[in-house]
C-alpha cells in the first residue's frame, strides 16, 4: 500500500502513478509531472487544499486538472479532526455513499486515511468554472433557496431509513467524541469570554454558559428524537458550488469531513444562521425556512410537521452555539481564515439569540 502523504507538498509523480493507475471508470494515464497550486485563503480550515495541474505521457490522457486534500498544517487543528474523527468520516462518504446520493459531489480518484484518520488524503474531480458564494459577504436568499433544495433531497433520501443506520462510521449526535465536546467548550469558556463577551452582552452569555455545561445531556435529547438523517453538517456557503462543468443549472455540494445523523433543520440553521448577515437573514428566513420544508414533503418525508421543523430549527442553533465555543481556538491559518472564523462564531449566537433558544435548555437540564 503506497505511503499516504501528509501534506500536498510530500505528492509526488510516482505516488499519483501508484493510486490513480487503477481509477475505474474515469481512468487516469501516466502522469510524468504536476504543478500543485495552493488554494484556499481562508476556505479550507480543516485541510490543506491545491490544485494539481497534470502533465501526462505522450497518449496518455486523463483529467486536465485535480483537487488534492491532505490534513491541515495545523497541529490543533490536527488533533481536533483525529478526536472527531472527521478526516475519516470523508474518506467513508466518497468510498461508500457518494456514488450513490441524489445530489452532484465531485467524483473522488482517491480516497485514504490512516486508521486514526491521520494522514488524509483525496483526489477530487475539479469542478471547472464553478462560482463558489463568499462566505465573508454572506449569500443572498436565492443562493440560500438553492443550497437548500440540495440539502433537502439529501434529507429525504435517507430520512429515517434502514440504510442510514447501518452507517456506522457516521456518528450519531451523542457519540463518545462529541460528549466529549463539553469538557472542550468548560475548557475554553474563559477564552471565550474575554474575547465575545461583551460583543454578545450578559444575558446571551448567561444561556450560552448553561448551554456548554449541559451540552452532553443536550447531544442525548436531540440523538433521542425521531426524524433523523444523513445531514451534511459543514452546510456553509463556501462547501457548495454553482455551475461550471457539473452544469448550469447544478449546485454541487463539497466537504464532508462533519457529517452526521442528525435532524435536516441542522444543516438549514448552519447555513442561515453562518453563511447569512444577519440583516439578510431576518428578512428571509422564515420563508426559507418553511420553503425547505415543503420540499421535504414534496419528496416524500411523511409525519413531520411544520412546527417541528422550527423545532428542530431552534434546538439546532442552541447546539450550534455551544459547538462555536468548542472550535473557537481553531486557527485560519491566514487573515482571511481568521475573519471567516470570526463570523463563523459570531453569527450562529446571534441568530440563536434571536429566536430566545435560552428557554430550550430546560428541556434537557
Amino acid at each position: 500500500m503506497p505511503t499516504i502523504p501528509e501534506q500536498v507538498g510530500d505528492i509526488t509523480v510516482h505516488w499519483l502513478n501508484e493510486v490513480l493507475g487503477d481509477a475505474g471508470d474515469r481512468p487516469v494515464g501516466e502522469i510524468v509531472g504536476f504543478d500543485a497550486e495552493p488554494l484556499g485563503h481562508g476556505i479550507g480550515i480543516l485541510g490543506q487544499l491545491a490544485r494539481l495541474h497534470l502533465v501526462y505521457a505522450d497518449g496518455a490522457t486523463g483529467p486536465h486538472t485535480l483537487i488534492a486534500k491532505c490534513q491541515s498544517p495545523a497541529p490543533e487543528n490536527q488533533a481536533l479532526s483525529r478526536t472527531m474523527g472527521f478526516y475519516l468520516r470523508e474518506v467513508s462518504f466518497y468510498r461508500e455513499v457518494a456514488d450513490r446520493v441524489p445530489i452532484r459531489v465531485p467524483h473522488a480518484y482517491h480516497a485514504e486515511c490512516g486508521p486514526d484518520g491521520l494522514p488524509f488524503v483525496l483526489l477530487l474531480e475539479e469542478i471547472e468554472g464553478a462560482h463558489c458564494p463568499d462566505q465573508i459577504a454572506g449569500i443572498s436568499p436565492w443562493e440560500a433557496e438553492h443550497i437548500l433544495d440540495v440539502a433537502a433531497r439529501l434529507h429525504a433520501a435517507f430520512w429515517d431509513t434502514d440504510e442510514l443506520r447501518a452507517m456506522t462510521w457516521l456518528p450519531p449526535m451523542n457519540n463518545p467524541l462529541y460528549h466529549a465536546g463539553q469538557q472542550l467548550a468548560e475548557a475554553r469558556w474563559p477564552g471565550f469570554v474575554e474575547r465575545f463577551g461583551e460583543r454578545f452582552g450578559p444575558d446571551t452569555m448567561a444561556w450560552l454558559d448553561r448551554a456548554c455545561r449541559s451540552y452532553s445531556k443536550m447531544l442525548d435529547h436531540v440523538a433521542a428524537m425521531d426524524h433523523l438523517t444523513f445531514t451534511h453538517t459543514d452546510c456553509r456557503a463556501e462547501n457548495y458550488l454553482f455551475g461550471g462543468s457539473a452544469g448550469n443549472d447544478v449546485v454541487t455540494m463539497i466537504d464532508f469531513q462533519l457529517s452526521t445523523r442528525h435532524f435536516g433543520p441542522w444543516d438549514v440553521a448552519n447555513l442561515l444562521a453562518g453563511s447569512m448577515t444577519p440583516e439578510v437573514r431576518r428578512s428571509c428566513e422564515a420563508e426559507l425556512v418553511e420553503r425547505y420544508h415543503r420540499r421535504l414533503v414534496e419528496l416524500g418525508v411523511d409525519g413531520y410537521t411544520l412546527d417541528r421543523c422550527w423545532l428542530d430549527y431552534r434546538l439546532s442553533l442552541l447546539q450550534a452555539s455551544v459547538a462555536q465555543v468548542i472550535v473557537s481556538d481553531l486557527q485560519g491559518g491566514n487573515e482571511r481564515g481568521d475573519e471567516l472564523l470570526e463570523h463563523l462564531f459570531v453569527r450562529p449566537i446571534i441568530a440563536a439569540a434571536d429566536h430566545g433558544v435560552g428557554e430550550l435548555i430546560d428541556r434537557f437540564a
